[in-house]
């Protein structure tokens, strides 16, 4: 009985190591480098007509060859009519790499601002180049000047492993 007793407490210490390095492999794959993040928490306003830069601005080193990123935009906003979200890579001009519409027909329950997230893929072909490569978010009034109002948000680009 008492062999049994050794060998299960053995195993369960073994088992409960193993699951300890598992579980912190796990958390870093989630961490996220310095510059693949931006962190807004003050409130900003713009009146613009599509599309201009209003930041934030994040980078990633692509390898060669280029790999395909996802870039995430989460922000509490206010629009005064109809709205375009854009990206600009590498400070060119802004575009659509996916969503990118707000109206004011999206109202919050309890506040002005309404939530949103806004999730671009960018492709090598869509101009990623070995490297330093930057991302900053566009926005704008359709063929109008249009004020905007941006709250707290996070800007964030993942890149393929």
């Amino acid at each position: 009985m008492r062999a049994f007793s050794k060998v299960s407490r053995k195993s369960a210490v073994i088992a409960a190591a193993i699951g300890c390095l598992m579980l912190a492999g796990s958390v870093s794959a989630f961490a996220v480098p310095v510059k693949q993040v931006a962190r807004v928490l003050n409130i900003q306003e713009f009146t613009a007509q599509c599309c201009v830069p209003v930041g934030p601005t994040v980078q990633v080193n692509e390898p060669s060859p280029t790999v395909p990123v996802i870039v995430t935009w989460s922000t509490d906003y206010v629009v005064a009519d109809t709205t375009l979200f854009e990206l600009s890579l590498n400070g060119g001009p802004c575009a659509f790499y996916g969503s990118g519409i707000a109206n004011i027909a999206a109202t919050g329950t309890q506040s002005q601002f309404v939530s949103g997230t806004f999730q671009w893929a960018i492709l090598p072909t869509d101009g990623l180049r070995q490297g330093l490569n930057s991302f900053t978010v566009c926005a704008g009034g359709v063929n109008k000047s249009v004020k905007m109002d941006f709250g707290s948000n996070v800007l964030a680009v993942r890149i393929s492993k």
